[in-house]
């Protein structure tokens, strides 16, 4: 994606030189020209996770005039819940009217960045700010310099978080500054907008302190760890045991398996949801994370619930996993999110507390779902899936979930693994009478929450007991 955006800022040169001039039609041209380039980011950006539903260019493109200069038009502006995070500009320069013109450039530059800067809405909370500057070198050689130095300055003065610059010369396209390559500008851009739209991991929890080094140095490059050879692969991803370098401390890896976006979507979806639960005790976090979700990293578990299988026999471990799992469900259900794919390997024990992890194929709430049907005509893991996510998928609901958890408890409580639409009872009361009440087929006879769940463990708990 990224040498289709440099194949764009090449070819608007490419295009302009080729081009008659005719002085009534340039401005006409030029903007058709960029708009091919501002296309091109836009795609690139989606590529690395960045909803499209959050974008809007041209006459959209508007920063509130909270953030200074009336209502300032951006050529790509990224709005969630009606919050910017991001802002780019992009400009074209060719060498002989950037003589004439490169101090009145600068200074617009400088303006539009600053009064962002300085505003304070958002609590003082600016959106993340992105400069595309194209050089065409021709004639005149003063005006490389003087640019260079004014980006240089930009990044100095922290009045834009990223910068891109090309130079056409010679019928070739330039990056002159490591630090403004192109898919530097994207991949982190991107980073920076991620990060901010499901929250940086800043609150840590006291029990994640044993992973502060790993969260404060979290950048989101593959390199700062050092992974096992052979992972354990699953069905979308597979993990590795790490190390992080700087630290020394063991965490697991996860990498996706497949390129595609609809890998990429389910990943962006896993970090997102952890993000959102961060501070809960009992949801598995991510610590770090590429700009295309390519690949997470999280603490390394010490086990999953099916290899504590003999643990789990003893009705008090067992409750005690189902309270853990249906707390953490029960925050996600609040705001909208359904898991979908309750299973005991993917019920972690990390340092002694139950943690549900791999939200991969998570609904998410209504009206942020970016593909309608992307999850196709099924959804979850045969025996722990509910009959109606066979049908509608995405028509999930809690009680979808409240499923899937008795199932669990089927599971655990038997030894046996749960065929698909056929009732597993334990033969043990209390848990009979509530894996029977959770797994009921029509999905008005469920308890409807995890609320509703945990109540019924209690009652039934406290009938057996008298």
């Amino acid at each position: 994606m990224t040498d289709t955006l440099t194949d764009a800022a090449r070819n608007y040169w490419v295009d302009v030189n080729n081009w008659s001039y005719e002085p009534r039609q340039s401005h006409v041209v030029g903007g058709r020209n960029l708009a091919s380039v501002i296309d091109a980011t836009v795609n690139a950006l989606v590529e690395r996770g960045i909803d499209p539903s959050w974008i809007q260019v041209g006459s959209d493109a508007l920063l509130p005039g909270s953030f200074g200069l009336g209502k300032t038009r951006w050529d790509i502006l990224i709005t969630k819940e009606e919050t910017p995070l991001g802002a780019i500009v992009f400009t074209a320069q060719s060498g002989l009217s950037a003589a004439k013109n490169l101090t009145n450039r600068i200074h617009e530059w400088t303006s539009r960045a600053f009064s962002v800067r300085s505003s304070h809405d958002l609590g003082g909370m600016q959106p993340q700010l992105g400069l595309f500057v194209m050089l065409e070198q021709g004639e005149s050689r003063r005006v490389q310099p003087r640019l260079e130095e004014a980006l240089n300055q930009f990044y100095s003065d922290e009045l834009y978080d990223e910068i891109a610059y090309t130079c056409f010369a010679g019928k070739v396209l330039q990056e002159p500054i490591a630090e403004m390559a192109v898919q530097r500008f994207v991949d982190r851009f991107s980073r920076r907008l991620l990060a901010r739209a499901v929250g940086p991991l800043e609150d840590i929890p006291p029990y994640l302190e044993g992973y502060r080094e790993v969260i404060e140095a979290a950048r989101g490059v593959k390199s700062d760890y050092s992974l096992d050879r052979i992972p354990k692969k699953g069905g979308q991803a597979e993990v590795f045991r790490a190390v992080h370098k700087v630290s020394g401390i063991d965490v697991a890896f996860k990498r996706r398996l497949s390129p595609g976006r609809k890998a990429a979507a389910r990943m962006g979806r896993e970090i997102e949801i952890s993000r959102m639960l961060n501070g809960h005790p009992h949801a598995m976090p991510v610590l770090d994370f590429d700009a295309q979700h390519q690949w997470f990293v999280m603490p390394m578990a010490g086990a999953t619930a099916e290899e504590q299988t003999v643990h789990l026999k003893d009705q008090k471990q067992l409750q005690r996993l189902i309270r853990a799992v249906a707390s953490v469900l029960a925050e996600a259900h609040r705001h909208g999110w359904r898991h979908r794919d309750i299973k005991p390997s993917n019920i972690l024990l990390l340092h002694g507390r139950w943690t549900l992890a791999d939200w991969g194929t998570v609904r998410r709430p209504r009206g942020q779902t970016t593909f309608v049907g992307r999850t196709g005509e099924y959804i979850g893991t045969l025996g722990f899936a509910p009959p109606e996510l066979s049908v509608k998928p995405h028509d999930a609901v809690p009680a979808s979930d409240v499923y899937s958890l008795g199932r669990v408890a089927a599971w655990a409580l038997t030894g046996e693994w749960p065929l698909a639409n056929i009732p597993l009872l334990p033969t043990q009361e209390p848990w009979r009478s509530i894996v029977r009440e959770a797994t009921q087929h029509e999905v008005e006879r469920r308890p409807q929450s995890m609320d509703e769940l945990l109540a019924l463990i209690d009652r039934e708990h406290e009938k057996h007991r008298s």
